[in-house]
């Protein structure tokens, strides 16, 4: 999950957010810094020949097949990368268009998509510069024509950074954190029909939506906002029920059998355990400092947190609901996915621009590379891994 510009009191890294892209005020750094968007584009800089010889080299070993996508907002683009070795296939660029009327090749690079989520094989990017939803099919993407991936923009509300796919695929979700300055509320949610790519609904919300979940079945939505959980019926779109006092939750996840919803607690450093029968806090588990993304094993027994303040992500056991192991992660860890196996923890550091791969069977590491171009120890500074998705399909390769 990226970080949020609602939460002023946070520490300094997570506080610098949104970078508005409007006029270019790209708040955040959950984004991007100025330094990154004043350095980065031309096209000369990524014709095919440089790119290819910029691109990092393989740095894991033995992952599964699949493919990652790496939201990086402060690049305006994102990574594709292949898992069986963290070999980076391509950076893609998101939503950047000519500038109409000025008769060059001039490109607008004012995205910064934070959320990422993927259904089969299409990728729905949350471009909170652009206010926007990117449509992009995977199977498509084209090697070394980093400007032009294939896409379907759809305009949502103002500054989307959070969004799922209900799990019959029929329906994206997106947050539409708005920019909580002044009345009334900017703050929503659009659901979009993916058999149209079009809005078809919004739901408004008086206060800041930060993330979506749905339940196995997808009769309920579970929406992180700055007052604590929102629960959802999908079908009514109407709140039933709301859970307060969760210290201004970030990320939430839905065990896969239903029962039980995970909410990371940013201010008092713990998860909140949730019965999804009763809409209550069963139980506190205490992780590390600013804790935000969440994932799940896919046979529920391990939970996975980001300690962003504590360079950490602590290893929690579901059945007992404790920390049974903290795993180093330099670089202001925020966001963790998981390969559709299970077998690998992957885990992108806000400030350091590294993604850290580690084996779930010991919670070693297996390896780690620079997000974006270069391969270098600084390469991926300013770019921020803010949000993730794996898929066991690989992504094309030349």
């Amino acid at each position: 999950m990226a970080p949020r510009e609602s939460s002023s009191f946070r520490p300094a890294w997570a506080s610098r957010r949104v970078i508005t892209a409007g006029a270019a005020a790209v708040a955040l750094a959950a984004t991007g810094t100025a330094t990154a968007l004043a350095a980065h584009h031309s096209p000369a800089d990524h014709h095919a020949g440089s790119v290819k010889a910029r691109l990092a080299s393989s740095a894991c070993r033995g992952g599964p097949t699949g493919a990652a996508y790496i939201a990086l907002p402060g690049y305006q683009a994102f990574d594709a990368v292949n898992t069986a070795n963290c070999k980076l296939i391509q950076q893609y660029n998101v939503d950047d268009t000519r500038v109409p009327g000025t008769g060059t090749y001039d490109t607008n690079y004012g995205s910064s998509e934070e959320g990422v989520a993927i259904y089969n094989d299409t990728l729905y990017f949350a471009d909170t510069g652009s206010d926007s939803v990117a449509v992009i099919n995977a199977a498509d993407l084209k090697v070394h024509n980093y400007a032009n991936p294939a896409e379907t923009i759809i305009h949502v509300g103002s500054d989307p950074q959070g969004l799922a796919v209900t799990p019959d695929g029929s329906q994206v979700w997106v947050a539409d954190t708005g920019p909580q300055t002044g009345e009334p509320s900017l703050s929503g949610i659009s659901v979009i029909s993916t058999a149209t790519d079009t809005v078809t609904s919004t739901l408004n919300l008086p206060t800041d939506p930060r993330d979506i979940a749905f339940s196995p079945s997808g009769t309920t939505a579970y929406v992180t906002t700055g007052a604590g959980l929102l629960v959802i019926s999908t079908a009514t779109q109407r709140v039933v029920g709301f859970v307060p006092g969760l210290g201004n939750p970030e990320d939430v996840a839905v065990s896969p059998d239903g029962n039980t919803v995970y909410v990371t607690n940013t201010v008092q450093g713990v998860v909140d355990v949730i019965s999804a029968a009763t809409n209550r806090v069963t139980g506190t588990i205490t992780v590390g400092q600013l804790p935000w993304g969440l994932a799940i094993s896919p046979d529920g027994s391990t939970i996975y947190v980001a300690d962003g303040d504590s360079d950490a992500v602590s290893v929690i056991a579901a059945a007992s609901d404790t920390v049974t192991a903290t795993i180093s992660v330099p670089g202001d860890p925020v966001s963790v996915g998981l390969t559709p196996d299970g077998s690998e923890l992957w885990v992108g550091g806000l400030t350091s621009g590294i993604v850290t791969v580690f084996d779930t069977s010991d919670n070693t590491s297996v390896g780690s590379f620079v997000v974006g171009y270069g391969g270098e120890p600084n390469a991926g500074d300013g770019e921020e891994p803010t949000g993730m998705v794996l898929t066991s399909t690989p992504t094309p390769e030349p």
